[in-house]
Protein backbone atom coordinates (compact mmCIF):
# COMPACT_ATOMS: atom_id res chain seq x y z
CA UNK A 1 0.00 0.00 0.00
CA UNK A 2 1.62 3.27 -1.61
CA UNK A 3 0.99 6.48 0.13
CA UNK A 4 0.05 9.61 -2.03
CA UNK A 5 2.70 12.79 -2.44
CA UNK A 6 2.57 15.38 -0.55
CA UNK A 7 2.24 17.42 -4.30
CA UNK A 8 -1.15 15.32 -4.95
CA UNK A 9 -2.14 16.12 -1.59
CA UNK A 10 -2.06 19.76 -1.99
CA UNK A 11 -3.59 19.26 -5.65
CA UNK A 12 -6.98 17.77 -3.79
CA UNK A 13 -6.99 20.01 -1.08
CA UNK A 14 -6.97 22.98 -3.46
CA UNK A 15 -9.43 21.76 -6.15
CA UNK A 16 -11.70 20.92 -3.05
CA UNK A 17 -11.31 24.43 -1.74
CA UNK A 18 -11.62 25.92 -5.29
CA UNK A 19 -15.21 23.77 -5.31
CA UNK A 20 -16.49 25.04 -2.11
CA UNK A 21 -16.13 28.74 -1.94
CA UNK A 22 -18.86 28.87 -4.82
CA UNK A 23 -21.26 26.33 -3.01
CA UNK A 24 -20.54 27.65 0.65
CA UNK A 25 -21.67 31.56 -1.20
CA UNK A 26 -24.67 29.94 -3.03
CA UNK A 27 -25.91 28.36 0.01
CA UNK A 28 -25.14 31.52 2.32
CA UNK A 29 -27.20 33.79 -0.18
CA UNK A 30 -30.07 31.02 -0.04
CA UNK A 31 -30.10 31.45 3.76
CA UNK A 32 -30.41 35.12 3.31
CA UNK A 33 -33.08 35.01 1.09
CA UNK A 34 -34.90 32.66 3.02
CA UNK A 35 -34.65 34.87 6.25
CA UNK A 36 -35.71 38.11 4.72
CA UNK A 37 -38.92 38.68 6.70
CA UNK A 38 -41.65 40.93 5.81
CA UNK A 39 -41.75 44.07 8.63
CA UNK A 40 -45.45 45.67 8.44
CA UNK A 41 -45.81 48.54 10.79
CA UNK A 42 -49.32 47.75 13.20
CA UNK A 43 -52.41 49.94 12.48
CA UNK A 44 -51.98 53.43 14.14
CA UNK A 45 -54.78 54.99 16.88
CA UNK A 46 -54.58 58.45 16.42
CA UNK A 47 -56.25 60.55 19.35
CA UNK A 48 -58.22 62.66 16.76
CA UNK A 49 -61.65 62.75 15.02
CA UNK A 50 -62.02 60.98 12.14
CA UNK A 51 -63.03 63.74 10.36
CA UNK A 52 -59.63 64.89 10.99
CA UNK A 53 -57.49 61.53 10.24
CA UNK A 54 -59.95 61.54 6.84
CA UNK A 55 -58.30 64.53 5.78
CA UNK A 56 -54.94 64.17 6.77
CA UNK A 57 -54.83 60.93 4.96
CA UNK A 58 -56.10 61.94 1.67
CA UNK A 59 -53.78 65.34 1.62
CA UNK A 60 -51.03 62.65 1.90
CA UNK A 61 -51.97 60.56 -0.74
CA UNK A 62 -52.60 63.15 -2.87
CA UNK A 63 -49.34 64.55 -2.56
CA UNK A 64 -47.95 62.00 -4.88
CA UNK A 65 -50.75 59.46 -5.74
CA UNK A 66 -53.78 59.53 -7.72
CA UNK A 67 -56.86 58.23 -5.96
CA UNK A 68 -58.54 55.46 -7.03
CA UNK A 69 -61.57 54.99 -4.65
CA UNK A 70 -62.16 57.35 -1.78
CA UNK A 71 -65.46 55.91 0.36
CA UNK A 72 -65.64 58.37 3.45
CA UNK A 73 -68.22 56.21 5.25
CA UNK A 74 -66.40 53.07 4.59
CA UNK A 75 -63.48 54.52 5.69
CA UNK A 76 -61.21 53.47 2.75
CA UNK A 77 -59.13 55.42 0.06
CA UNK A 78 -57.43 53.69 -2.50
CA UNK A 79 -54.58 54.92 -5.41
CA UNK A 80 -54.08 54.15 -8.52
CA UNK A 81 -50.66 52.19 -9.19
CA UNK A 82 -47.80 53.93 -8.67
CA UNK A 83 -44.32 53.05 -10.82
CA UNK A 84 -41.50 53.78 -8.98
CA UNK A 85 -38.84 52.19 -11.20
CA UNK A 86 -38.16 51.07 -14.50
CA UNK A 87 -34.68 50.10 -16.48
CA UNK A 88 -32.15 48.23 -15.81
CA UNK A 89 -32.28 49.40 -12.41
CA UNK A 90 -35.59 47.74 -11.64
CA UNK A 91 -34.33 44.33 -10.05
CA UNK A 92 -31.95 46.12 -7.11
CA UNK A 93 -34.76 48.80 -6.44
CA UNK A 94 -37.66 46.15 -6.05
CA UNK A 95 -35.35 44.20 -3.41
CA UNK A 96 -35.02 47.43 -1.05
CA UNK A 97 -38.49 47.45 -0.59
CA UNK A 98 -40.26 43.54 -1.53
CA UNK A 99 -39.77 40.19 -1.27
CA UNK A 100 -39.62 38.61 -4.51
CA UNK A 101 -41.38 35.08 -4.40
CA UNK A 102 -41.25 34.29 -7.63
CA UNK A 103 -39.05 32.01 -9.62
CA UNK A 104 -35.73 33.72 -11.01
CA UNK A 105 -36.63 33.32 -14.47
CA UNK A 106 -36.38 36.54 -17.31
CA UNK A 107 -35.77 39.79 -17.01
CA UNK A 108 -37.75 42.37 -14.86
CA UNK A 109 -38.68 45.45 -16.74
CA UNK A 110 -40.60 47.97 -13.76
CA UNK A 111 -42.30 47.84 -10.89
CA UNK A 112 -45.45 49.91 -8.96
CA UNK A 113 -47.34 49.94 -6.22
CA UNK A 114 -51.22 50.97 -4.92
CA UNK A 115 -51.90 52.15 -1.86
CA UNK A 116 -54.82 51.17 0.21
CA UNK A 117 -55.59 53.16 3.91
CA UNK A 118 -58.07 51.99 6.00
CA UNK A 119 -59.75 54.40 8.50
CA UNK A 120 -61.87 53.03 11.85
CA UNK A 121 -63.35 55.32 14.55
CA UNK A 122 -62.49 53.42 17.55
CA UNK A 123 -64.52 56.28 19.89
CA UNK A 124 -65.89 59.70 18.89
CA UNK A 125 -62.49 61.17 19.36
CA UNK A 126 -59.80 58.01 18.45
CA UNK A 127 -59.18 56.93 15.00
CA UNK A 128 -57.23 53.47 14.22
CA UNK A 129 -55.29 53.77 10.68
CA UNK A 130 -54.48 50.85 8.49
CA UNK A 131 -52.07 51.09 5.41
CA UNK A 132 -51.33 48.30 2.72
CA UNK A 133 -49.70 48.25 -0.28
CA UNK A 134 -49.44 46.24 -3.32
CA UNK A 135 -46.34 46.05 -4.97
CA UNK A 136 -45.98 44.21 -8.17
CA UNK A 137 -43.33 43.71 -11.19
CA UNK A 138 -43.54 43.45 -15.10
CA UNK A 139 -41.03 40.33 -16.24
CA UNK A 140 -40.50 39.41 -19.40
CA UNK A 141 -39.86 35.64 -20.17
CA UNK A 142 -37.44 33.90 -22.03
CA UNK A 143 -39.63 33.29 -24.55
CA UNK A 144 -40.59 37.17 -24.32
CA UNK A 145 -44.16 37.14 -22.85
CA UNK A 146 -44.34 39.45 -20.47
CA UNK A 147 -47.04 39.89 -17.00
CA UNK A 148 -47.56 41.37 -13.76
CA UNK A 149 -46.35 39.14 -10.83
CA UNK A 150 -47.00 40.37 -7.36
CA UNK A 151 -44.08 40.95 -4.43
CA UNK A 152 -43.95 40.80 -0.72
CA UNK A 153 -43.88 44.25 0.80
CA UNK A 154 -41.49 45.03 3.64
CA UNK A 155 -43.39 47.60 5.20
CA UNK A 156 -41.38 50.70 4.03
CA UNK A 157 -44.01 52.64 2.04
CA UNK A 158 -46.48 51.83 4.71
CA UNK A 159 -44.13 53.20 7.38
CA UNK A 160 -43.49 56.43 5.73
CA UNK A 161 -47.30 56.93 4.45
CA UNK A 162 -47.83 56.72 8.30
CA UNK A 163 -45.24 58.48 9.50
CA UNK A 164 -46.13 61.76 6.97
CA UNK A 165 -49.99 61.49 8.25
CA UNK A 166 -48.62 61.38 12.08
CA UNK A 167 -46.55 64.57 11.16
CA UNK A 168 -49.54 66.42 9.94
CA UNK A 169 -51.88 65.39 12.94
CA UNK A 170 -49.63 66.49 14.96
CA UNK A 171 -49.00 69.59 13.54
CA UNK A 172 -45.40 68.97 12.51
CA UNK A 173 -45.99 69.56 9.32
CA UNK A 174 -48.74 71.21 7.24
CA UNK A 175 -50.96 69.57 4.48
CA UNK A 176 -49.84 70.93 0.92
CA UNK A 177 -51.31 74.19 -0.60
CA UNK A 178 -53.96 73.77 -3.79
CA UNK A 179 -52.43 74.41 -6.95
CA UNK A 180 -53.35 77.02 -9.26
CA UNK A 181 -55.60 79.75 -9.25
CA UNK A 182 -57.67 78.62 -6.23
CA UNK A 183 -54.60 77.54 -3.66
CA UNK A 184 -53.59 81.47 -4.41
CA UNK A 185 -53.86 84.04 -1.69
CA UNK A 186 -56.60 87.01 -1.98
CA UNK A 187 -54.49 90.37 -2.73
CA UNK A 188 -55.12 93.54 -0.78
CA UNK A 189 -57.15 96.25 -2.86
CA UNK A 190 -54.91 99.63 -3.12
CA UNK A 191 -57.71 102.12 -2.01
CA UNK A 192 -55.01 104.00 -4.08
CA UNK A 193 -56.73 102.74 -6.92
CA UNK A 194 -59.83 103.81 -8.10
CA UNK A 195 -62.71 101.31 -9.37
CA UNK A 196 -63.18 102.91 -12.75
CA UNK A 197 -60.61 103.87 -15.11
CA UNK A 198 -58.84 106.97 -14.96
CA UNK A 199 -57.05 109.69 -18.13
CA UNK A 200 -54.03 107.91 -17.71
CA UNK A 201 -55.70 104.21 -17.91
CA UNK A 202 -57.70 104.87 -21.63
Amino acid sequence: MHSESPSIRFSIRFLGTIFAIPLLLFCFARVSTAQQKPNLPDPVKFVNKFDMVANAVRAVLKEQYDIELEDRQAGIITTRPYEFISGSLTESEMEKIAINNNPDTGSWLKARYSVETIMEMVSATETLVTVQTQIEALNRGVDGTEKWLPLESVGTYERRILGKISAILMGKEAPKKREGFWGQRPQPVDPRRSRFPGPTDR
